[in-house]
C-alpha cells in the first residue's frame, strides 16, 4: 500500500472498504466501546484513513487502537479526502506506533515480522513520513525485521514421516507422489471455511489464540485442533461467567 494519501486512489480505496466495512463493523460484541459507538467513530475516518486503520487492525486487533478511535471521535467534522490521512492526529498515531504497538518478543521471528509489518509506520511508509514531518519530526527510527532461520533442506528418505506445511495444491502434489510418507491425512485438515468460524469463537480468548498462532505457525488446522480451540474457548468463557457472578453476588 504505497502513497495511499495521493486524491487519485480515492475511488480505489473506496470500493476497498466496502468490504473492510462488513469486516470492521458488524462482529457482534467486538469493540470494547461497542459496536455502535465504534461504528460513530469510525464514519469520522476518510476513505483513505480507514484503509489504513483496516491494515492495522488486520492484524493487531481492535484493542490497541482504541486510543486512535477516540481521538478521532473528537473531530467536529470528517476530514476532505484530499487531506493527508490522520493529519490532525499525528502525534496520536506517532504515540499508538511506539506505546501501543509493541511486538510479543515470545513469539517465533517469523510471527513477530507480521506484526513489525503491520504498524503504522511500515503499513505506507511514505505516508508516515510525510505525517511524522507534518508536526516537525524528520528521525524516524523504525524496529528492525528479525532474522528468520532458514529451513534445512533434507532429501526424502521413503521411511521418513514429514509433516505437511504448505498450500492446499501442494499438500495435494505431495501426496501423489509420497503417499506412504504424508503425517496428517488429507481429510484431517478443516477447510478454508472454519477459519471464519474459529475467529469468531476464540477472539475473545487469548489462550485460544496463543494456541491457533502456534499451530498456524507450523501447519494447517486439523479437525482436532479445532476442537482444542474450541474447548479452549470455551473454558475462557467459563471463567468470564464466574468472575462476573462472583461480582454480582458482592
Amino acid at each position: 500500500m504505497k502513497k495511499i494519501f495521493y486524491p487519485h486512489n480515492v475511488f480505489a480505496i473506496g470500493a476497498l472498504m466496502l468490504f473492510c466495512a462488513a469486516f470492521i463493523i458488524g462482529c457482534g460484541d467486538y469493540y470494547d466501546e461497542g459496536d455502535e459507538t465504534a461504528k460513530h467513530r469510525l464514519d469520522k475516518m476518510t476513505a483513505q484513513e480507514k484503509a489504513l486503520y483496516t491494515t492495522v487492525q488486520n492484524k493487531w486487533g481492535q484493542r490497541p487502537l482504541k486510543s486512535i478511535r477516540e481521538a478521532v471521535s473528537r473531530r467536529e467534522t470528517r476530514p476532505s479526502e484530499n487531506e493527508l490521512p490522520f493529519k490532525d492526529l499525528a502525534s496520536v498515531i506517532k504515540t499508538n506506533n511506539t506505546a501501543s504497538l509493541k511486538v510479543d518478543t515470545t513469539n517465533t521471528a517469523s510471527i513477530q515480522n507480521k506484526y513489525i509489518l503491520a504498524r503504522w509506520d511500515r503499513v505506507d511508509e511514505d505516508w508516515y513520513r510525510n505525517l511524522m514531518l507534518s508536526m516537525g519530526v524528520d528521525n524516524i527510527v523504525k524496529q528492525e525485521l528479525l532474522p528468520e532461520p532458514v529451513e534445512e533442506v533434507i532429501e526424502d528418505k521413503p521411511s521418513d514421516v514429514v509433516e505437511i506445511r504448505n498450500d492446499l495444491k501442494q499438500i495435494n502434489d505431495y501426496i501423489d507422489k509420497h503417499p506412504e510418507v504424508v503425517k496428517i491425512n488429507i481429510k484431517d485438515i478443516i477447510p478454508e471455511s472454519k477459519y471464519d468460524d474459529i475467529f469468531y469463537e476464540i477472539r475473545k480468548c487469548d489462550e485460544a489464540i496463543n494456541m491457533y498462532n502456534q499451530l498456524i505457525e507450523e501447519r494447517l488446522l486439523t479437525w482436532e485442533d479445532y476442537d482444542l480451540l474450541i474447548r479452549i474457548s470455551t473454558k475462557c468463557k467459563a471463567i468470564q461467567i464466574g468472575e462476573k457472578l462472583t461480582e454480582w453476588r458482592k
